[in-house]
């Protein structure tokens, strides 16, 4: 039994241009909407001078937009070696928690009392990563040692707030 050439013929020349049409068709149906943007209004009048920009208070620490301001100080809170010293010490200390592995950094907020000792450990809120993260970079800075020189505000030490980023890499 043979089979008719023309059929096969047929199929084997029209193939290529069925694929392209649903190609096409694909592609089309992938595309996202155009996005719907209101028309602008008519005005009747002369365009309106521009306002004028509001003064922006310059800070120095995006942290003091969510603590409520600074308090100013004429000398800092100092690890005892220096901040070289304090991060060694936060990486020897900083235990990777177990689970699945993320890489970032968490900001830890704390309390440089008068007497030098920390105090009020805990995550700057909105800049975490999870909570065992988060757990594991307060109990770093945790095991810091109260070797921190006070910071002073008009000769006098002071209780001073410092953030320090802990980075997971």
């Amino acid at each position: 039994m043979r089979t008719q050439p023309l059929p096969l013929l047929l199929v084997w020349l029209l193939l290529p241009t069925v694929a392209v049409a649903q190609n096409s068709y694909n592609r089309w149906d992938a595309r996202p909407p155009d996005p719907i943007a209101p028309l602008p209004r008519k005005t009747s009048g002369p365009p309106a001078a521009p306002k004028p920009a509001a003064a922006v208070r310059v800070l120095r620490d995006s942290v003091a937009l969510t603590s409520g301001g600074y308090l100013v100080a004429e000398v800092m809170p100092m690890f005892l070696g220096g901040a070289q010293a304090m991060y060694a010490a936060i990486s020897r200390n900083l235990k990777r928690p177990g689970g699945p592995r993320q890489r970032g950094s968490v900001l830890v907020r704390f309390t440089v009392l008068a007497s030098g000792a920390l105090s009020g450990i805990g995550v700057v809120p909105g800049r975490s990563l999870n909570p065992a993260y988060d757990a594991a970079a307060v109990a770093a800075v945790s095991r810091l040692p109260a070797s921190f020189s006070p910071g002073k505000r008009g000769g006098q030490p002071v209780d001073m707030v410092l953030t320090v980023p802990v980075a997971f890499r």
